[in-house]
């Protein structure tokens, strides 16, 4: 039960820090002339916001609730390393999105960011098309910030 306590108050810290930096329902829509660094950077805000408590800030798994977790949290630094030293986008993507089973991934301490990143996007006027784009987005942003924390 402290388990649950801990991981839902780092995750509500964590909105309220994203909420507070105006970028709760920022989009990086892919193809609409956003630089690859603008959604690095938002991939970091959001890692920041959302990962950090579990998978620390250096991405190592050593975030600051990491020890009330059921499962270790990943390592992200060596994601590439452990994949013949290629980046998994594909994976990691479905990991992070959460909405399809991802069997080896196993059970799953992590929260479903899929549907909460279409939570937020939830807005008056907002289709099911749009909320999508924002969804596939963040992740896409997230995904090339993690990237950029591989071990060389």
């Amino acid at each position: 039960m402290l388990r649950v306590l801990m991981m839902a108050a780092a995750v509500a810290v964590g909105v309220s820090a994203g909420a507070r930096d105006g970028h709760a329902n920022a989009a990086t829509t892919s193809g609409a002339g956003q630089s690859e660094g603008i959604s690095v950077d938002l991939g970091r805000r959001d890692f920041r916001t959302y990962c950090a408590a579990c998978h620390g800030v250096s991405g190592r798994g050593d975030g600051t609730i990491a020890e009330f977790l059921t499962i270790n949290a990943a390592d992200l630094t060596r994601l590439s390393k452990l994949n013949a030293g290629i980046f998994p986008r594909e994976r990691v993507r479905d990991v992070i999105d959460g909405r399809a089973d991802v069997k080896v991934h196993g059970a799953r301490d992590m929260p479903v960011w899929g549907d909460w990143f279409s939570e937020e996007a939830t807005a008056p006027g907002t289709d099911g098309e749009t909320r999508e784009i924002i969804v596939r987005d963040r992740i896409e942003s997230l995904i090339n910030y993690i990237e950029t924390l591989q071990e060389k």
